[in-house]
């Protein structure tokens, strides 16, 4: 006869193996470490068969956009100050920014479908609201929201590659005169160029915001 502690231990587990979280979860970790998403590969991790996946999701669009939840579980922005619009365009650059670098073979996946997880929803609604709280016409909001974004995942994927952009011979130098010496202007005098394209976005937003009223 078994006693109850024996049938616990047969019968279902307390908790399943499997739930969307931890697909987006196990995504995300595959797209930090292997550069890439396999279904197969995302099974093994999670020790389940690959046909477990569809009692949870549709297929790899929805897993990106659980991904795509993780991710944003790593966006770290304090309470925005209402009011200051400088403050806000440079604090939800550098928090977008920061979270974009540690995963930039995801990005690619992320631009090329429409957000719809409930925390990335709830995320830019955050944004929206510290926008207009800081005196942004409702109609500006969305492209604005829209250029931060891409802002962030261009300056997140430039942290990553070379150091210039541009490589000049020193016997090629004076047939390129302006931008050799731009380059060594640069080299003696250095530019925190995410804190500069910060400043850019806020001006230009600034500007935006003035021509239209």
């Amino acid at each position: 006869m078994q006693t109850p502690e024996k049938t616990s231990r047969m019968g279902r587990p307390l908790s399943p193996r499997l739930s969307r979280k931890a697909i987006g979860s196990a995504a995300l970790e595959m797209f930090e470490k292997e550069e890439g998403l396999s279904i197969p590969r995302l099974a093994e991790r999670l020790g389940v068969r690959q046909s477990s996946f569809y009692k949870h999701v549709t297929g790899r669009q929805e897993i990106i956009e659980l991904a795509r939840g993780s991710l944003v579980e790593k966006v770290r922005i304090p309470d925005l100050p209402a009011g200051d619009l400088d403050a806000a365009v440079r604090q939800i650059f550098e928090a977008l920014r920061i979270a974009y670098s540690q995963v930039p073979a995801l990005l690619p996946q992320l631009l090329a479908q429409p957000v719809s997880h409930p925390a990335a929803l709830a995320l830019y609604n955050r944004f929206a609201d510290a926008f207009v709280r800081a005196g942004v016409p409702v109609h500006l909001v969305v492209p604005t929201i829209e250029t931060l974004d891409s802002a962030a995942i261009g300056a997140s994927l430039d942290a990553i590659t070379m150091e210039s952009a541009w490589s000049i011979a020193e016997e090629d130098r004076p047939t390129y005169p302006h931008l050799s010496a731009a380059q060594q202007a640069v080299a003696i005098n250095h530019v925190d160029r995410f804190a500069f394209l910060a400043d850019v976005l806020s001006a230009g937003l600034r500007a935006a915001i003035n021509r239209d009223s």
